[in-house]
């Protein structure tokens, strides 16, 4: 997926803007699912765990916004996954001994999934809501962007903690139906997968046809709705047999781990002024430019996921107490600098 988004900003290639909607629904849903397995299992919802999800999501964002003198909302991608995480965070810590009972977490899905069609379904709710945090959410001066982006995938996460939640209960009957001591009864498991498949396949064909070939303003209306269509067949796809869910691409696999630092990068090694201009670094050579790039690129990204990794693990041990200094040392060497580069500024030294 990073891959696509990669090429969708270095070719402008504008056809594909309804498919990469859908990959970064599926990023979306990857937060609802990754967090919520977290917090299901481990129960662990300390400040410290808050943290280090928190730095791992804006600390290089707020570094190069600050070096780029760009907006957040520029890296848009962070901030939705900050807010998701925060709101999948809420969810499991508020009531947290529901969380074991069907009925009560029942009633969290349902308050939760109330809350969110509240807020972005409703004209100008969201904009009274996350109105204290303009000062953070805002781009140009305008809270448009913040909404427009978060509400695109407002249903994704939901999505994705219930399929986390139901897990247990779908690897119980991919089990069952794989059962190899009666011939005949795995015969009949192929035979209902067989159907299962078909069925997606339909449904897959027929949102296929019917909602992407769509102009993107018309797609962007109904995709918050429609998006785990293309993800759960995916699924169910993807983990169909043994040999699948055993097996992936090591390459992708590694992008996969680095996908923010690709995020942000490629709007400063491949492209700068806000994605909207090529860095050319080999004049004429447009193919050569585009694999020198991608090799700086990925370079980059990786020493940065590196980075951020070694920084978070010094500067956010499980003392909190020292977690505490670091971060009044942290914040003042920060603004010594912060200021010291506003001084050079007015006095026209840079």
């Amino acid at each position: 997926m990073q891959v696509m988004f990669v090429w969708y900003h270095y070719f402008a290639a504008k056809e594909t803007y309804n498919y990469i909607r859908i990959f970064i629904a599926c990023y979306v849903w990857m937060t609802g699912f990754g967090n919520f397995s977290f917090f299901w299992i481990r129960k662990d919802f300390t400040f410290w765990r808050m943290l280090k999800m928190l730095w791992r999501l804006n600390f290089l964002v707020i570094v190069v916004a600050t070096v780029t003198n760009n907006e957040y909302m520029l890296y848009y991608i962070c901030a939705m996954h900050t807010y998701w995480f925060f709101s999948v965070y809420a969810f499991m810590r508020i009531l947290n001994s529901w969380n074991t009972d069907p009925k009560k977490i029942a009633i969290k899905f349902a308050a939760y999934f109330i809350i969110n069609l509240i807020i972005f379904d409703i004209p100008g709710v969201g904009k009274v809501v996350f109105w204290p945090l303009m000062f953070i959410l805002s781009y140009k001066g305008s809270s448009h962007e913040w909404l427009f982006r978060a509400g695109l995938d407002h249903y994704a996460t939901i999505i994705g903690m219930l399929c986390a939640y139901n897990y247990p209960r779908y690897e119980k009957f991919m089990k069952w139906l794989e059962r190899k001591e009666d011939p005949n009864h795995y015969k009949l498991g192929l035979v209902i997968k067989f159907i299962i498949g078909i069925v997606f396949s339909i449904v897959v064909f027929i949102w296929h046809w019917s909602i992407m070939w769509k102009d993107k303003y018309s797609y962007n209306r109904i995709h918050p709705y429609t998006s785990f269509i293309p993800i759960l067949a995916f699924l169910y796809f993807r983990n169909l047999f043994p040999i699948l869910r055993s097996h992936y691409v090591g390459l992708l696999a590694w992008l996969g781990k680095i996908t923010l630092e690709t995020y942000i990068s490629q709007l400063h090694v491949y492209m700068q002024s806000g994605a909207k201009e090529l860095i050319v670094y080999i004049p004429g050579y447009p193919l050569m430019n585009f694999a020198l790039a991608t090799a700086i690129y990925l370079f980059i990204a990786h020493r940065l996921f590196h980075l951020t990794t070694e920084f978070s693990a010094y500067l956010l041990p499980q003392d909190m107490k020292k977690v505490g200094m670091n971060f009044v040392i942290a914040l003042l060497l920060f603004s010594f600098y912060a200021l010291l580069s506003l001084c050079l500024r007015q006095l026209r030294i840079v």
